[in-house]
């Protein structure tokens, strides 16, 4: 954290200690507010704040009213985010295939995922990489599926000057603390549709209408507390800045090694390079572990593959394939130049050797 930055934070603590609320308050209504304007949210359209991403996620299926039994279509290798949630709340999941040359879900591999009782997808924009929803959003419209974007890893991301998050019924964000905008603790948000946030807000609270009386069965307690808001409050304007900055490492990487997704359209929460096969990406991670640089696997198995889930579906080969050519390399602001010299220093090594 840049030192402006930390300065920000620590007079946002600050505030909050002084107030001596921490729970629901000021900072969590301004936080909302102002997350909604960097959004470019519409009128009519609100940001609920809550305790961590993976409840965003429940509490949006919950608030939209996804009837407990319906099956959700989830991507094969979204790391089993989505499929928690909507377990959580009593839904099925069924995976759904990636593109082979996008990496992403698209309208034909949803299509070819569908089974009777699906009454929602999940889309998510992976490793803070856009996925293009234009036709498939017209797909979902044609079948009368709800449209639930997962933006826990695009916070910042634009397409066509557009905030994703903004085309379908509801929107989930995580703050924890290693996402592009972090909190020094868990927290998430929703972005929804005025009568469904008023909906989400009962039901992060217990599901009360009034106070102690429970109105909702799906209810909860995942309430964003007021430092982590202020927290988000304060780093909310360095957004941006940072994620310029890891656009920039991420494209040094992309002079040595093809990267997953597109660099018009990513705000780089991963730089994941996509190499030849299994082998390869196995050779890479040991010669870059001999340089001293850490790398990791965004996933390392797919949601069918998860013994506490139960997801139908698959087999999803594309996602199979690439997930076993992927290898995520350091990509995150804080990486000074000679970091960043030193994992394209590994890179070039590698390539040199191939």
């Amino acid at each position: 954290m840049a030192p402006a930055e930390a300065a920000d934070v620590r007079t946002a603590i600050d505030r909050v200690l002084s107030s001596r609320m921490w729970i629901l308050g000021e900072e969590v209504d301004a936080f909302e507010q102002e997350f909604a304007a960097y959004l470019g949210a519409t009128p009519g359209t609100q940001v609920v704040g809550v305790g961590n991403g993976t409840d965003a996620l429940a509490i949006s299926f919950a608030a939209l009213e996804v009837p407990e039994g319906a099956a959700v279509l989830v991507a094969a290798d979204e790391g089993g985010y989505a499929a928690t949630a909507a377990t959580q709340v009593g839904l099925r999941t069924v995976a759904m295939d990636v593109d082979p040359d996008l990496g992403v879900p698209t309208a034909q591999t949803a299509a070819a995922a569908m089974i009777q009782g699906v009454a929602a997808i999940v889309v998510t924009h992976l490793h803070g990489d856009a996925v293009p929803l234009l036709e498939l959003d017209a797909w979902r419209r044609e079948q009368g599926l709800l449209l639930i974007e997962d933006c826990a890893q695009a916070h910042g991301l634009r397409l066509d000057s557009r905030h994703v998050g903004l085309t379908g019924d509801a929107a989930t964000f995580s703050f924890y603390p290693t996402k592009n905008l972090g909190a020094v603790g868990d927290g998430g948000a929703l972005v929804l549709a005025d009568h469904a946030a008023d909906r989400a807000r009962s039901l992060r609270q217990y599901g009360w209408g009034e106070r102690y009386r429970v109105n909702h069965p799906r209810g909860r307690n995942s309430r964003l507390d007021e430092l982590q808001a202020a927290v988000l409050r304060a780093r909310l304007p360095h957004l941006d800045p940072r994620n310029a900055r890891r656009r920039s490492i991420a494209n040094r990487y992309r002079d040595l090694v093809t990267l997953h997704g597109d660099a018009r359209v990513t705000v780089a929460h991963h730089a994941v390079a996509l190499v030849d096969d299994l082998s390869a990406r196995d050779r890479l991670r040991a010669d870059l572990t001999t340089s001293g640089v850490a790398t990791a696997v965004h996933y390392p198995w797919l949601v069918t593959e998860m013994p506490g889930l139960e997801v139908e579906g698959g087999p999803c080969p594309v996602a199979a394939d690439r997930r076993d050519r992927q290898l995520s390399l350091p990509c995150f602001p804080e990486l000074d130049e000679a970091e960043v010299e030193q994992v394209r220093a590994a890179l070039s090594e590698w390539r040199a050797t191939a």
